[in-house]
């Protein structure tokens, strides 16, 4: 084998490396610190092609990442193939070239400060990709500890990117120490620094999660999960009153088991649907709706038993023309359904081609026609401007997230921002079959509850259902697609993080630096060409 030729496996090895270490994490529980040494590899191969003279790096870096993207993201080709490709090659396309962008940075600088614009350009990816129009942040580096909570307390004031920043700063000292392993007074400073970033922010979590205590604010809820198979049943196989009919027994059942006076149940995401225009769930009169009147007359006949009961409901309701992916909140005021005085919280993190069409305005119009074909079908939900807060008895403030929008944690802090002082979660992972896909979701809203310091009971059609406390212990879950529901007890929590009134200072720091970096590396690079004339 020739020399060039053992280079290049060299690199290929190395970049293949990192894509293993860096899905660890997401698929083999409580192994987040695994993430310190995952980008380790991908540093050294591309040292090794720089060392080398190899120009082209970028289809080392895009393949990479790809791998890493398909070992911990297959699962989404089981809801939606083309939505799936897409995910993997378009977000893979922006890790690359985030990489290099890296690797022009170190035309025109020198040392460490390569790796610290890398460190910073992608800290201000993560930040921003979370508020485009086309997002799809699963993969956040922070992410990779959502099973090791016990080293992650201190999002309460960082929010998730601070793991991410943790994970840059570490792998990048860790690979400098390779390079300076012959030079013994840099390299003794590097493996201190690198132990001082590892331990401190372990122990401190430590200490936090020991020291962190509830004040008792206790308040009961009941979470359902009917397990209505999303293909064969949820949209045609059993019509939507048989549906309601498995929810309001199990609503009955878990019921039973709560002694409080007070109760919030929680159903999952999408429940009420129907296509039949006359009893489809319209805002303006919710009764024409037939699983609508069958739950608003429950509701309010344990009301009327002195058990005071509200619900959450998911459902596809319509305004006019417009239609929403919503949380409705049934709170009952009388004596009969028609007193149950509903309010609405409608999705506004949507799920690209399923809710969502990017392309019917804007520069890419022409897009439209293509990808409906594509998709099949494409929705177009309604959004609303704010996360509004439900009130229910007792002085519970519920915020509920629909599904996709808990892994969003700027946008999740809004309802603890706007009074939320504790959170529900609403989703139906079942598209995704036996897969990680349901377990990672479930795992996230782990870390929502950390940074906000705020307990979640969260609802999901097929599972897995879960009761999580402050700190993001799960307190109590049900099984991967089985019919069934939890009861019990979550603390109320009205003090704010520094995370939930500041959000993401990490981010934004990082966006304005960046600039600041491109400004620098777009001079340095017109410099050097007018001194070479």
């Amino acid at each position: 084998m020739t020399q060039k030729r053992k280079i290049n496996l060299q690199i290929w090895m190395l970049a293949l490396a990192s894509s293993i270490l860096l899905s660890i994490p997401y698929i083999v529980p409580h192994t987040g610190l695994v993430s310190l040494i995952a980008l380790v590899p991908l540093f050294l191969a591309e040292q090794l092609a720089h060392n080398s003279g190899k120009k082209h790096f970028f289809h080392v870096a895009y393949t990479s990442f790809l791998v890493w993207n398909l070992i911990t993201t297959f699962w989404v080709w089981f809801a939606t193939p083309p939505g799936a490709v897409a995910a993997f090659l378009l977000n893979t396309l922006q890790m690359a070239f985030l990489f290099t962008l890296f690797r022009w940075m170190r035309k025109f600088t020198n040392g460490f400060l390569p790796y610290i614009f890398f460190c910073i350009i992608w800290l201000a990816w993560e930040h921003s990709y979370q508020n485009w129009q086309i997002t799809w942040p699963w993969l956040i580096l922070g992410n990779s500890f959502s099973t090791s909570i016990k080293h992650i307390q201190w999002y309460e004031f960082t929010g998730v990117l601070g793991g991410s920043l943790w994970i840059l700063l570490t792998n990048m000292l860790i690979h400098r120490i390779i390079l300076l392993r012959n030079r013994q007074k840099p390299i003794k400073v590097s493996v201190a620094s690198v132990a001082v970033l590892i331990l401190f922010p372990t122990i401190l979590s430590h200490i936090l999660y020991a020291t962190y205590k509830e004040t008792p604010a206790p308040a009961q809820f009941a979470v359902l999960q009917p397990n209505i198979d999303p293909y064969k049943d949820k949209f045609g196989g059993m019509n939507q009153m048989q549906q309601t009919g498995v929810l309001l027994d199990l609503a009955k059942e878990a019921r039973n088991v709560l002694s409080g006076e007070e109760c919030t149940v929680l159903a999952p995401e999408t429940f009420i649907f129907t296509e039949r225009w006359k009893t489809r769930l319209q805002e303006d009169n919710p009764l024409l709706n037939p699983a609508y009147r069958s739950i608003a007359g429950w509701v309010t006949r344990e009301n009327l038993s002195g058990r005071k009961t509200d619900m959450i409901v998911g459902a596809v309701g319509y305004r006019g023309e417009e239609y929403f992916n919503s949380a409705v909140f049934m709170a009952p005021q009388g004596d009969s359904a028609m007193a149950v005085v509903p309010d609405y919280y409608h999705k506004s993190k949507l799920v690209v081609l399923a809710e969502s069409n990017p392309f019917k305005n804007g520069p890419f119009k022409f897009m439209d026609k293509l990808v409906s074909g594509i998709a099949g079908g494409i929705g177009d939900f309604g959004t609303q401007p704010n996360r509004s807060v439900f009130e229910a008895p007792g002085g519970v403030k519920i915020g509920t997230a629909i599904c996709y929008e808990s892994v969003f944690g700027d946008f999740f802090r809004e309802w603890a921002l706007n009074g939320a002082n504790v959170m529900s979660v609403i989703t139906n992972d079942g598209w995704w079959r036996d897969t990680p896909g349901h377990k990672q979701h479930l795992n996230y809203a782990r870390l929502r509850a950390i940074e906000n310091r705020r307990s979640i009971a969260r609802s999901a059609n097929t599972g897995i259902s879960a009761f999580i406390n402050q700190r993001g212990d799960i307190l109590q879950q049900t099984g991967w697609w089985e019919r069934g529901y939890l009861a019990g007890t979550l603390n109320l929590n009205e003090e704010k993080t520094i995370f939930t009134v500041h959000g993401d200072l990490i981010g934004r720091l990082s966006r304005f630096l960046a600039f600041l970096f491109l400004l620098m590396g777009f001079a340095r690079k017109l410099g050097k060409k007018y001194v070479s004339r």
